[in-house]
């Protein structure tokens, strides 16, 4: 038999393999609920038409070429505008997704690491695995806020970088001001870049957001986004990394030879995004106010629930819910216990070494759906 590359076993992703399981017993005739995915399409949320109609005229022009392999530059112009910097810093990536497998190819050594938090977005965790070896993360509190003092102690001549992502995936949390200005020192302190994972910035439902490229001061920075969460249309596949400050000539070498030979991004997609970047933002408001019902719900639902719990998200569209019951051997096992009774959902070792059992969810389901889903989860739970 044909054996796979010892580099593929290293590559997982939780928040779709669950899903395999899911349809095996879908096909048996489970229906089930899906709270895995950030994808809100499902669940009737639409991008807004500006951004549909732009996708919809590049078709009818003279887009179905190769696009520039760093990108389209009016996008590259507009996202500069955005950040703050010059278009020749920014570099348009197949989601922000590419443009993560970008910085990791282009920074990171055999044995190097890009500091992470915990818990962290899988795609961050599987491609340190793939570039750097053992990932290496800092710790947080209850609430998922770093812990600054673990993340000196975690810095080593190997660090490359420190990433935030904020706000959060998985957690939904919004790092304070103070804490991000910490990072910028302590990063400063060691003469690290930071990479600001901004893919939900938008998407703030309480209290006061704070990005990076506002305080990063003389700390370089390469903030990513995309079109995806932001403005509703994952399927899109178009984002951008953003360079800021000095230091980064060599690396944007790199980004651009790694550009040239994915040879370009979907062109209709690239103007889509221009448009969204240049029309008006009145969808978030409908769109965070629609969440915060949701958010809302699924609040309170845990609270009612004995043996759950959860810090209230502010951000984003998931909740990061421990399980304080010992009934289970791991957090597999326990979702894999609420597939039985049909609902989806991924275990919160797939987010790197959290302190108890954990599972996280993202609430697009509307109340009633919402509230389905946490009625069998609390079958589970009373089971035990």
């Amino acid at each position: 038999m044909i054996q796979p590359s010892e580099k593929s076993n290293l590559v997982s992703y939780p928040i779709r393999d669950i899903v395999l399981e899911a349809k095996a017993l879908e096909r048996k005739g489970t229906k089930m609920i899906y709270l895995n995915i950030g994808d809100p399409a499902p669940f009737g949320f639409r991008p807004p038409k500006h951004i549909l109609d732009a996708a919809t005229d590049a078709m009818n022009h003279n887009y179905s070429g190769y696009a520039p392999s760093e990108g389209d530059p009016e996008l590259r112009q507009e996202a500069a505008k955005y950040e703050g910097v010059d278009s020749g810093d920014v570099f348009i990536s197949s989601g922000l997704s590419e443009g993560i497998e970008f910085l990791y190819t282009a920074m990171v050594n055999p044995g190097d690491n890009i500091l992470l938090p915990v818990p962290a977005y899988p795609l961050y965790i599987t491609k340190q695995k793939l570039y750097g070896g053992a990932p290496v993360f800092c710790k947080s509190d209850e609430n998922f806020i770093p812990d600054m003092d673990d993340m000196l102690k975690s810095i080593t001549p190997s660090t490359k970088a420190i990433l935030v992502i904020n706000p959060n995936n998985p957690t939904g949390m919004i790092y304070p001001r103070k804490i991000l200005e910490e990072i910028v020192n302590l990063a400063g302190e060691f003469n690290l870049p930071l990479i600001g994972d901004d893919a939900y910035e938008k998407i703030v439902l309480d209290g006061e957001y704070t990005n990076l490229r506002k305080i990063h001061k003389d700390v370089p920075l390469v903030s990513g986004n995309s079109l995806s969460k932001n403005y509703i249309y994952p399927g899109a596949r178009v984002g951008y990394i953003a360079f800021h400050g000095q230091g980064w000539d060599k690396i944007k070498d790199a980004i651009q030879r790694l550009c040239n030979q994915r040879l370009s991004v979907n062109w209709e997609m690239q103007r889509a995004y221009i448009a969204a970047l240049r029309g008006s933002d009145d969808h978030i408001t409908v769109f965070n106010k629609e969440l915060r019902k949701r958010r809302d719900v699924l609040v309170k639902r845990v609270s009612e629930i004995d043996g759950l719990s959860v810090p209230m998200p502010k951000g984003a569209f998931y909740a990061l819910i421990k399980v304080e019951k010992q009934a289970w051997k791991s957090d597999w096992d326990f979702v894999r216990e609420l597939l039985k009774e049909g609902v989806v959902a991924v275990p919160g070792s797939g987010f790197g070494p959290l302190d108890g059992l954990y599972f996280r969810v993202a609430y697009f389901p509307g109340e009633e759906q919402l509230n389905d889903a946490f009625s069998k989860i609390e079958n589970v739970l009373k089971r035990h």
